[in-house]
């Protein structure tokens, strides 16, 4: 057999091309008419970390802000002012439901190669001149969706690696690179088996030697509430659940409190009167139990979802709605 010849093999750096693949001309559009619907606290954000970046500067800063103020779109944004200019902006979450919602998200794990367990020592498994290593050298900025959920390690890893691949030699963590991280405290913390409270604070962003070298920037206000496509009754219930969920998660509830209360859960997020809870909560969900079989609309299943805080939850869950449809089980073994 004739062996190949080199002729029309692409030899360039894979991860280069995937992450200048973009329409610029698409990108300006966009990133001038998103530019133009930012408050002003965004365009304050914006333009301190976009300055870092095309003064080439380094910097770690930390996008701090409730759910619906607009984080998402200011990853949007930024992402598109960087590669309109044929830039590299990494764009990481710490979840892959999170990655979805960036152009061109990956997992933090998968991007870097971060290790299943994390500590003190260990770095990511990025290789010196490879192309991701390269890749990353020529990255313009780093955008990490979701980071207060991360170990503290993953951040602390991904720190040593850079300053490994890049040969920094002025101190300046991440190699002196731009990362920007993004989240909100008030919500899932790092998930460690068996541990308490503090070994959950210890093992958190803010508890690393990283945090004291990240500005914080705040976003305060809701993007939702000012959607001019709400009515005066909806836009007052948004206000009141999210007033609530921020009383909550700093900790306003039931005031004067020693940390641990009892939450009142309003009444219209309560299923009430009925005899099998889970049942109650299907219906409630997924409306009356018989439309299951057969519903041909694929994005019927998309718009509903169930959450819940164990394992086991989901396992019963699961159970009774799969026996609800119509057709053989198949169970795949890994």
């Amino acid at each position: 057999m004739p062996k190949p010849t080199q002729e029309g093999i692409d030899h360039s750096n894979r991860f280069i091309t995937e992450e200048k693949n973009y329409n610029r001309d698409k990108l300006r559009e966009d990133h001038d008419e998103w530019v133009n619907k930012m408050t002003s606290e965004q365009k304050g954000i914006y333009d301190e970390i976009i300055g870092a970046v095309l003064e080439n500067s380094g910097g770690v800063f930390f996008v701090y802000g409730f759910g619906g103020t607009g984080k998402t779109f200011m990853w949007k944004t930024l992402s598109a002012a960087v590669r309109m200019r044929g830039l590299i902006s990494v764009n990481v979450a710490s979840s892959g439901i999170a990655s979805l919602l960036l152009e061109g998200g990956r997992t933090a794990h998968s991007r870097f190669g971060i290790p299943i367990h994390p500590d003190d020592f260990t770095t990511c498994h990025i290789v010196p001149n490879s192309d991701l290593a390269n890749m990353l050298k020529e990255a313009s900025l780093i955008i990490w969706d979701e980071a207060p959920m991360m170990s503290r390690y993953c951040f602390e890893s991904l720190d040593r690696s850079l300053n490994d691949v890049i040969g920094n030699v002025d101190g300046k963590p991440f190699g002196g690179k731009v990362v920007v991280f993004g989240g909100d405290f008030r919500q899932v913390l790092p998930v460690i088996h068996g541990a308490g409270r503090a070994e959950i604070v210890l093992a958190a962003l803010n508890s690393s030697y990283l945090w004291e070298h990240c500005k914080v920037l705040t976003l305060t206000k809701n993007m939702r509430l000012m959607a001019n496509d709400l009515d005066k009754d909806e836009a007052e219930k948004i206000k009141e659940f999210s007033d609530w969920l921020l009383a909550v998660g700093d900790g306003r509830v039931s005031e004067p409190n020693d940390g641990e209360v009892l939450i009142d859960i309003p009444e219209d997020l309560l299923i009430k009167d009925v005899n099998d809870p889970i049942e109650a909560i299907i219906k409630a969900v997924y409306g009356e139990l018989d439309l299951l079989q057969p519903n041909n609309d694929p994005k019927f299943f998309q718009e509903r979802a169930i959450l819940c805080p164990r394992n086991s939850d989901v396992n019963t869950i699961n159970d009774i709605m799969l026996e609800k449809l119509n057709g053989k089980n198949y169970v795949l073994i890994l």
